[in-house]
């Protein structure tokens, strides 16, 4: 396996762990872009070519433990062979994906299966690396999916966080000195002369400035009714999903009751868990509505997948 590291589009660390084994070339190849957009939406992406990697549960699991740890900071994509040597190797591919993601924050981890690739917006590289590669190499035998397990537990522990990104706002810029007194000896006609030419030519901007904030306060509330309507929608679903549990519990509490339909419903009622603790948030991030309605829908599934498992089960 191969890990190697990034900070921002210049700095670049690379430790060969051991020799990965080529996937087919036939594999259907990801671009950066396609990547990309995925992930401005999921933290956990997936080519269709690497589905095998990881299952569906195996996913859920793997973006609860982001939400976890570190929301917001972490990335994961899991991109096939093809994908990589099209781009140039997984490195340039990495790459490519942040740039691609203007704004990114965190670390962004890259892997085909066998190599491993993380980019960070801040310059502690060698210990998110150091995270990585002890990931890796102590769930070797336990698949990828215990590897990206620890690898977003080590990367959350050495995170410095958002202050310390370095695609970072700048920091805002002093004020402007005071302008000097005018001159005691100008005479207080000529003094309110130049006031009122300044005022006359301020004027119009301080209008436009005006105007502009006006718009830009519009825009703000537009934003925040639009959220609060997302955060009333996900609440009415979260409520509907509640109310599918209870009417499920006394089949799941029948002792004939089909033993994956129970665990299905356990499944469910951990991503209804899951959900409620988001949503009871005063005012939740749009990473966080987006995983509570994530949670939801795969609750419903995984609720529908118990009602069919317990509905064959009575039937037999």
């Amino acid at each position: 396996m191969r890990l190697l590291a990034r900070v921002g589009c210049a700095l670049t660390i690379a430790t060969v762990l051991a020799c990965g084994v080529a996937a087919s070339a036939s594999a259907a190849a990801s671009t950066a872009r396609e990547v990309a957009t995925a992930l401005k939406s999921d933290p956990v992406f997936v080519a269709d070519s690497q589905s095998g990697l990881l299952t569906v549960p195996q996913r859920g699991r793997l973006r609860l433990r982001i939400v976890d740890v570190d929301i917001g900071r972490i990335q994961i994509a899991v991109v096939s062979p093809a994908s990589a040597r099209r781009a140039g190797g997984l490195r340039a591919l990495a790459n490519a994906i942040d740039q691609a993601m203007p704004g990114r924050r965190g670390a962004l981890l890259v892997t085909t299966g066998q190599d491993f690739h993380v980019v960070t917006s801040h310059a502690v590289v060698e210990p998110t690396a150091a995270a990585v590669r002890a990931a890796v190499e102590s769930h070797d035998s336990e698949g990828l999916d215990a590897q990206l397990l620890a690898a977003v537990d080590g990367i959350a522990e050495v995170d410095p966080g958002a202050d310390s990104d370095l695609n970072a706002p700048p920091a805002s810029s002093p004020g402007t000195p005071r302008p000097h007194d005018v001159n005691d000896d100008i005479g207080g006609g000529l003094r309110i002369g130049l006031l009122i030419v300044a005022a006359a030519i301020a004027l119009p901007f301080l209008i436009g400035a005006i105007a502009l904030l006006m718009a830009l306060r519009r825009r703000r509330v537009a934003v925040q009714d639009r959220d609060r309507l997302d955060e009333g929608d996900a609440r009415d679903e979260l409520l509907a999903l509640g109310e599918e549990l209870e009417s499920l519990d006394l089949d799941v509490d029948m002792p004939n009751a089909s033993a994956r339909g129970r665990e299905e419903y356990e499944q469910a009622l951990n991503l209804y868990d899951r959900a409620n603790k988001l949503l009871l948030k005063k005012e939740p991030s749009e990473v966080e509505l987006n995983e509570a309605r994530r949670s939801i829908e795969e609750g419903r599934a995984r609720l529908a997948a118990a009602r069919d498992a317990l509905g064959a089960g009575q039937t037999s």
